[in-house]
């Protein structure tokens, strides 16, 4: 069971290319490829068929040249499309399974949702929609008290459990960042315990129900919850970050390169 895999982790790390970043075709395979080889739990793209395509062909790779190099492969990593509740907004039921229904029969397993206070306020008929089409897939919801409430993200985590009870994530963000600052860290971990304590212990029946830190690059946020005793089960690191910590790395990688690139991600 693929939500069991999250659950029973003990360290998750999802790669992230973002919901509303343009990033090269190529940045994204060279990413995957290399998250992959070196043990990423899952890869987070937008949902676009093209880039989707791009990312299972970099998963199929990094399994072929992980033979070739004696890597021990230990698991695929679960593969997440992050989608904009606001593209959607304005588009009745038969619209939205022709834009996004393709994604329900291919090879994905999370359904990250991304939502703002008016996606919420006038979208709860399409959370039902969108929750009944994938009550097959993983829904991560996506937080931040940037863009919801304290009661609207407990309307709405309460919404969507109420469908995907077995198959439910949470992905909280602080301040969208180009730079790691302490406001960001600070909004995360405290929104998180938030949702703990007002969510997740409110009834037993939400117990277990993961939650992910959105938007690290690196140990603070994971430090900073523990000293305050909020759990979290993994986190999702910006790809912009890996990047650069790769020096930008190119497709001209070879396998020499690779297995230093290797060394750098663990």
């Amino acid at each position: 069971n693929k939500i069991d895999f999250i659950k029973n982790s003990i360290n998750f790390y999802k790669l992230d290319f973002g919901i509303d970043d343009i990033v090269k075709p190529d940045q994204i395979f060279l990413l995957t490829f290399l998250a992959t080889l070196s043990g990423f739990s899952a890869i987070d793209v937008e949902a676009k068929e093209g880039i989707i395509k791009i990312a299972i062909e970099a998963i199929t790779k990094a399994k072929q040249k992980s033979k070739e190099l004696n890597i021990e492969f230990i698991h695929n990593p679960l593969l997440c499309i992050s989608l904009g509740i606001n593209l959607i907004s304005n588009l009745d039921d038969q619209m939205i399974y022709e834009k996004i229904g393709y994604f329900k029969d291919i090879e994905i397993d999370i359904i990250d949702l991304h939502f703002n206070e008016n996606d919420f306020l006038s979208n709860t008929k399409k959370i039902d929609f969108i929750c009944n089409l994938f009550k097959e897939k993983i829904i991560s919801v996506n937080l931040s008290r940037k863009r919801l409430s304290n009661i609207h993200m407990i309307d709405l985590l309460e919404k969507c459990f109420s469908y995907s009870k077995k198959n439910l994530v949470i992905e909280v963000e602080g301040m969208r960042f180009y730079e790691q600052n302490y406001s960001h860290i600070l909004q995360t971990v405290s929104t998180a315990d938030i949702i703990n304590k007002q969510f997740i212990k409110k009834s037993p029946k939400y117990r277990g129900i993961p939650i992910i830190f959105g938007n690290c690059i690196n140990k603070d946020m994971e430090n900073l919850a523990y000293k305050c005793n909020v759990p979290f089960k993994g986190i999702s690191i910006d790809y912009q970050y890996i990047n650069n910590f790769l020096n930008k790395a190119s497709l001209d990688f070879n396998d020499i390169e690779i297995i230093r690139a290797l060394r750098k991600l663990n």
